[in-house]
């Protein structure tokens, strides 16, 4: 018995030994099955699996785009390699963490921005804005989880009232939930912060500001272009409820409310 479990511990033992390995990545998108024995400054010393008897073979690093050791993890030397490659070392996702975006859009009011009715005095008379994202940033610090920014700006005519506008902006942080991939990236954000609004009615000479706490929640979607840049769709939903100050002694609460849509381009961050 104890030789029939030896036997079988040996038989598993040299299984496990002879599908382990080691896998250099070349830049021209072949592989080496080996063990690495040595990473020296500037080559690579190794073992071939097929022949673990035989001599140690040298690599110069210029020559390699990635090991992928037995345990799972990696050394990256030279990602530049022909795109057709099929490996999953090549997923330019995996390396590409964060984004800082440019985009804009319309902005549709919605609840009491949105309403018109002159009479009622929760009513913003807000007609469909348009939106600037000066900053759109996100960054994740594990597969799906991260941080968010936004900066942005918003302006919209008023209904009934010539000249008059309504512009608001906000500055916010906070949740990144992030579902990465190879060629497209979904993103849901949950942002809180500051936000700052004005009303002016230049026919009267009147202007009214104020700040409050801002919200914002949004999904975004991003198509990468090349490991450096991505084409940005978002969604979002945000608001707040400011006090305003007028220069003509009236003070006012109003809510704003907004669903926009915009596109633009990201910078893509390691």
């Amino acid at each position: 018995m104890k030789k029939i479990i030896l036997s079988f511990f040996l038989i598993v033992g040299f299984a496990v030994i002879s599908f382990s390995q080691d896998i250099i990545v070349k830049t021209d998108g072949s592989t080496i099955k080996c063990e690495i024995l040595e990473v020296d400054i500037s080559t690579i010393k190794y073992k071939r699996n097929d022949n673990p008897g035989g001599p140690a073979y040298f690599i110069e690093k210029t020559e390699i785009a990635e090991i992928i050791y037995e345990n799972g993890s990696r050394d990256v030397f030279n990602m530049e390699i022909p795109g057709n490659i099929n490996n999953k070392s090549m997923d330019v996702s995996e390396n590409r963490k964060g984004y800082i975006a440019i985009t804009l859009g319309p902005a549709f009011p919605m609840g009491d921005f949105a309403n018109h009715d002159i009479m009622d005095p929760k009513a913003g008379l807000a007609n469909t804005g348009f939106q600037f994202n000066l900053v759109n940033f996100g960054y994740r610090f594990s597969k799906n989880i991260g941080i968010a920014g936004l900066w942005n700006g918003t302006a919209h005519t008023v209904e009934f009232i010539d000249e008059a506008t309504w512009s608001h902006g906000y500055f916010l942080g906070g949740l990144l939930i992030t579902f990465p991939s190879k060629k497209v990236d979904f993103d849901i954000r949950l942002l809180g912060g500051y936000m700052n609004a004005t009303l002016k009615i230049p026919t009267i000479n009147a202007e009214a500001k104020g700040t409050a706490f801002g919200f914002d929640i949004g999904g975004v979607v991003r198509a990468h272009l090349s490991q450096k840049t991505s084409f940005v769709l978002s969604l979002d939903y945000a608001g707040g409820k400011p006090t305003l100050s007028s220069n003509i002694g009236m003070d006012f609460t109003q809510s704003i409310e907004n669903i926009t849509l915009a596109v633009g381009i990201a910078f893509r961050l390691k």
